[in-house]
């Protein structure tokens, strides 16, 4: 059997290839097409891209405090510092000035109807002002603002000097606040409640 086997093995000389060392060779695994070996350390494009984000958001920082260094407005704080002094100025003007003194004598008609009588005279000699710029105002007290009225133009009564009247109708019954304000020639304010209720129209 022995025998047999040497006759039909063919030696490595007879088929042009050097004889083996005498131990058979052992092929290995044939390496996968594709495949690329793993490789073992860090990422180098995830650190370059943290490091590119980085380095872009400090960019952009320093660009904008530059900008707004650069572009900040000069000059704003001394005009308010001068504007400042000049509103105050104007202020103790107009609080040194006198201030006209006014008489408020309003009387409901009736229908909701009101009217409105101010005496308006000088504040040292109580002489009455003629030809002043007067108007009214009403506000209901229990709705603020709700049914404001105004302003209401106040003529001068004929023959009654320093004496403004106006007539006006409020919305509903209730409390007013009366409101005359003197514009010219003295700047003036002065307010009187006024209770409207269902009185009957005077005859």
């Amino acid at each position: 059997m022995t025998a047999l086997k040497e006759k039909l093995r063919l030696s490595d000389e007879m088929l042009g290839r050097p004889a083996s060392a005498g131990k058979p060779v052992r092929a290995g695994k044939p390496a996968r097409p594709g495949r690329r070996p793993r490789r073992r350390g860090p990422n180098r494009f995830r650190q370059g891209l943290l490091l590119g984000i980085c380095v872009g958001m400090t960019a952009a920082l320093l660009v904008g405090v530059v900008g707004f260094l650069v572009t900040r407005p000069r000059g704003v704080a001394p005009a308010a510092a001068e504007t400042a002094p000049a509103e105050r100025h104007g202020q103790g003007d107009q609080q040194k000035q006198p201030q006209a003194a006014i008489s408020i004598d309003s009387e409901h008609l009736g229908d909701l109807q009101v009217r409105i009588t101010a005496k308006v005279s000088s504040p040292t000699s109580y002489d009455p002002i003629t030809k002043g710029q007067v108007v009214a105002y009403t506000d209901m007290v229990a709705m603020p603002m709700a049914h404001k009225s105004g302003p209401i133009v106040m003529a001068e009564a004929p023959g009654q000097p320093g004496v403004y009247q106006a007539l006006t109708n409020v919305p509903m019954a209730g409390e007013y606040n009366i409101t005359v304000e003197v514009k010219q020639p003295m700047a003036s304010t002065a307010n009187q409640r006024l209770e409207v209720g269902t009185v009957q129209p005077k005859k």
